[in-house]
């Protein structure tokens, strides 16, 4: 049975309210004013919630589907920074952080559902509440900490010992997205990962 819109974008908003409360006092009045920021919108296979080049102002919440982020230099080869699945936040944090050009591309895998936030309103309401800031700090500390950890298992583990840790990470995406998007992510071929997860499966 189809799910309709309306029932996803209220699953979504429960979800959201969960995930604010767990993290900080979340007060009524605060959740009030932080859903009318919401916007929902569908984004199909293959769009972008922002790309490079951009200037955003919006934050986005993923309600269901994947999305990805990655860099494409010069010659056009991308390299996938991480991924998102439902109740994460896929969002040019940098760039809205500094109000400046964003360089980093985030594309939906799957057909996605999102909120879309206005990051300055949202930075408008820290002064009312306080709460709102803590979540904030929250995600992007938990971001930052995500990153490092990321970083220096790229350098101190081997490829199959970083796959094990991707899998353990996401574990319902291996099936979902090509292998060339987590080859790109682990920064090998996708022969190698054809040879890693042919190792594994013997044991």
């Amino acid at each position: 049975m189809e799910v309709s819109n309306t029932k996803i974008y209220t699953n979504g908003r429960a979800a959201l309210r969960r995930i604010l409360a767990a993290n900080c006092p979340l007060t009524a009045a605060a959740w009030a004013d932080f859903e009318d920021l919401l916007r929902p919108q569908f984004l199909a296979k293959g769009e972008y919630l922002c790309e490079e080049g951009a200037y955003p102002s919006d934050a986005a919440y993923l309600i269901s589907g994947v999305a990805r982020a990655f860099y494409r230099n010069q010659d056009g080869v991308e390299y996938n920074k991480t991924f998102f699945t439902a109740g994460s936040f896929p969002s040019p944090l940098a760039a809205l952080i500094l109000q400046a050009e964003n360089y980093i591309n985030l594309q939906c895998l799957a057909d996605s559902y999102i909120f879309r936030i206005s990051y300055p309103k949202l930075t408008a309401l820290f002064a009312r509440h306080r709460c709102l800031e803590t979540f904030v700090r929250r995600m992007v500390e938990l971001t930052w900490v995500e990153k490092e950890l990321r970083e220096i298992n790229m350098v101190m583990k081997d490829a199959s010992a970083n796959y094990q840790l991707f899998r353990e990470r996401f574990p319902e995406l291996e099936g979902q997205i090509p292998q060339y998007h987590i080859a790109s992510y682990l920064g090998i071929t996708p022969i190698q990962l054809s040879r890693i997860r042919a190792k594994l499966a013997k044991g």
